[in-house]
């Protein structure tokens, strides 16, 4: 809105006995009509952009969420690993993990070494009671330490590490600083129930690196821990197809596949890992694309047959005023309904997206170069044997999918399915369905952002169709308004020097009358 404004002394009436006030106002609603044709048309404006902006966010959700996994191969060369016990051990596989099966025996789990106090430290005893008090902990009188030694990968000693004891320090407190002084390679505790001291290390396996030695009478007088004492981990011990192995942890990598080993297995009884390719994750995402893509060409296509009610049309302040909230609801309803109706944008879009996703993928072998090859079609479904069972060629592009034929496909080939998908090429006809369609999305989202800008941007600037459009349709409402705030200021004056003038000339009558009676009565 303007801010233009004039001021007027206004007269409503009181000479004239007018009602002013209504005229004025009847002279503007007719005045306003141009106005409110133009706040009506940047509402339909609006409304598209709106429903531009709704199947953008959708496209954009479909290419970024479902198209893009189409494309690439690391979605259809998943595998999974079973294992026939997994209690025994468990696996893991990695993208690049091949197939194949693995016999597992377990001689030895790897374990953390621990040094544990050979008797109790004392019933009573409290670890959290000053090491000075006789009662409830070692009645120490005087400073102490003990020593940790660390180690090398070649076996010699990398540090000698000094624990001082003070006897105004808890056991608690002291177990404290035996793991922060090691770095945390130890972990020490009290455990009440034995009254007993425990200090293991925090990673398992038989390594130098793994090593301590402990030295010091504070340990075995007090803690009953013997010294000098070596403390290392141990290493699990396996057989894998065969090949003895040793492994410093239970769960460890070979050939991109992870073993988590959890108990012992006797070579009699090997626990088989099979490594094979992973047809449910593969279908689920193949269904999973084919689901989003028949909702958003639903989307499309509801806008595109919508129904256009053009003698509903957006409705005016002044209107809604003598209308309840469900009238002007359903009102607006089809007011705003069809205006997409066969859009050419939308048209033209929806064709590109379906010629991506049918079309044949040249230089592939003939048995498998199509969707329909793995059992998925459009606007008809086959049976187990490639045979239609189901047609609906209205149903404006939808995809049907045979789940069976589709996992006989994975299973039989998931090479074949993958270049399906996602082979490159010079041409829009020797690329992969998924690569033309991830591609055919980019380009529908790119013209819908040309013509009613991006669903949610941080950009200040939006010079999309539709954006421009609206804000110049404001700039003339701005304008116009500028305009009838100048015509009924007009319109205020006229009628305030009429009233002015009528006053004038009724105040000159009552004069005239006044002294026609004085001097008629004379």
């Amino acid at each position: 809105m303007s801010s233009y404004f004039n001021p007027v002394n206004r007269m409503t009436g009181l000479a004239s006995g007018l009602d002013t006030k209504s005229m004025v106002e009847d002279l503007m609603k007719a005045a306003r009509m141009p106005l409110d044709r133009m706040l009506q048309n940047q509402q339909l404006l609006k409304w598209q952009q709106e429903d531009y902006r709704a199947i953008n966010t959708t496209l954009t959700n479909l290419r970024t969420n479902y198209g893009l996994p189409m494309e690439l191969q690391a979605t259809f060369t998943v595998k999974k690993a079973t294992s026939s016990d997994e209690t025994a051990v468990t696996a893991a596989v990695g993208a690049n993990a091949p197939t194949g099966t693995y016999q597992v025996a377990v001689s030895q789990l790897a374990q953390v070494g621990s040094l544990v106090s050979t008797q109790s430290l004392g019933a009573g005893f409290d670890p959290d009671a000053k090491m000075s008090d006789t009662t409830k902990s070692f009645g120490l009188t005087a400073p102490t330490s003990f020593t940790i030694s660390t180690y090398k990968a070649d076996g010699t000693v990398d540090q000698n590490i000094t624990i001082n004891v003070s006897p105004d320090q808890t056991l608690n407190q002291l177990l404290a600083d035996i793991g922060t002084k090691t770095g945390g390679r130890l972990t020490a505790f009290y455990e009440a129930s034995t009254q007993k001291v425990v200090i293991s290390t925090t990673k398992t396996g038989y390594y130098y690196e793994n090593k301590f030695t402990f030295t010091g009478s504070f340990l075995s007088d007090k803690l009953k821990i013997t010294t000098p004492a070596d403390l290392t981990g141990q290493d699990a011990v396996l057989t894998l197809n065969g090949l003895s192995i040793t492994q410093h942890e239970n769960t460890f990598t070979l050939n991109g596949v992870t073993f988590t080993l959890k108990k012992t297995i006797p070579s009699t009884s090997p626990v088989l890992i099979t490594v094979q390719t992973d047809t449910d994750a593969i279908v689920q995402k193949i269904k999973d694309f084919i689901q989003q893509y028949n909702d958003a060409l639903n989307q499309i296509n509801s806008k595109l047959k919508e129904e256009r009610y053009r003698d509903y049309l957006p409705l005016t302040e002044d209107q809604k005023k003598d209308m309840s909230e469900e009238e002007i609801k359903n009102w607006e309803q089809k007011a705003r309904s069809g205006l997409l109706q066969n859009d050419p944008l939308l048209q033209n879009m929806v064709y590109d997206l379906r010629t991506a996703i049918t079309g044949v993928v040249d230089g592939l072998n003939a048995s498998m170069n199509a969707l329909a090859d793995i059992g998925i079609t459009e606007g008809y479904m086959l049976d187990d044997q490639g045979k239609i069972i189901l047609g609906a060629y209205t149903d404006g592009g939808k995809l049907y999918l045979n789940e069976n034929i589709l996992r006989e496909a994975v299973n039989r080939d998931p090479e074949g399915v993958m270049n399906l998908f996602t082979r490159t090429g010079a041409t829009d006809k020797e690329k992969g369905i998924g690569v033309r369609f991830y591609e055919a999305l980019g380009r529908a989202v790119n013209r819908l952002t040309d013509e009613a800008g991006a669903p949610s941007s941080f950009s200040l600037v939006d010079n999309s169709f539709l954006s421009t459009s609206i804000r110049e349709m404001q700039d003339r409402i701005d304008r116009e308004n500028e305009r009838l705030a100048r015509l009924e200021s007009r319109y205020w004056e006229q009628f305030t020097l009429m009233e002015q003038y009528i006053a004038q000339m009724n105040s000159q009558s009552t004069w005239l009358a006044q002294q026609f009676n004085m001097y008629g009565g004379r």
